[in-house]
């Protein structure tokens, strides 16, 4: 079990002193959205944001979720400030364009992460697994944060835990709280993306305890 907590929607005036707050509640991955305006209609980090995370928590996992039609530029940049875990959106490219960028990111010894969103079907990781460390679920449409966990994505979960039997961690996002964090483990999630419920209440800490809680 890993809890995963996005920074967009974290303070971000006050972002630093919420990671540190984070990370001293016992979180040791930091879930970093980054969205283009043109994939998913918002704006949010670019590559800066990740090599100033890495510079200040050189122990914490980075790991960049890119909501992004432009892997040339991206991937790469991404790359060079130090992402620990880059995850690629199925629908985003072609399939052999997901393909070549997965190749570079194992050639780069970067974790590589595909990402479904809602209406994808878990069928299309068959041809990816082997390049994959691990697998990012959305259990919300993907763009914005605080929207509420999707029912039906619960059946989703456990198809895509049959398919890989276990061979590799999957992730959700988008709506997760101490309840459906319940739900979607109980399906054969592992890593637990969470934002709002985490940075939304002012009280990080108890948070995470809450959460951990819920999960044990």
């Amino acid at each position: 079990m890993l809890i995963a907590p996005s920074i967009l929607n974290a303070d971000n005036l006050n972002l630093k002193s919420e990671i540190t707050a984070a990370v001293a509640a016992g979180i040791s991955r930091f879930h970093i959205d980054i969205m283009d305006g043109h994939f998913v209609p918002n704006l949010s980090f670019g590559p800066q944001l990740v090599s100033d995370f890495k510079r200040e928590f050189p122990d914490i996992t980075a790991e960049v979720h890119l909501m992004s039609d432009n892997p040339e530029v991206l991937v790469p940049a991404f790359v060079e400030a130090g992402a620990d875990i880059v995850e690629l959106h199925y629908e985003a490219m072609s399939e052999a364009e997901l393909t070549k960028w997965l190749t570079y990111l194992n050639d780069h010894h970067v974790k590589a992460g595909l990402v479904l969103s809602p209406d994808t079907p878990a069928a299309v990781l068959s041809e990816f697994a082997p390049k994959l460390a691990q697998v990012l679920l959305m259990t919300v449409y993907p763009g914005f944060g605080g929207q509420k966990f999707i029912p039906e994505m619960t059946a989703k979960i456990k198809e895509t835990n049959e398919l890989l039997q276990g061979q590799l961690p999957i992730e959700v996002d988008g709506g997760i709280n101490a309840e459906t964090a319940k739900v979607a483990q109980a399906a054969g999630a592992s890593v637990f993306v969470a934002g709002s419920y985490l940075f939304g209440k002012g009280q990080i800490a108890k948070q995470v305890a809450e959460l951990t809680e819920a999960l044990r």
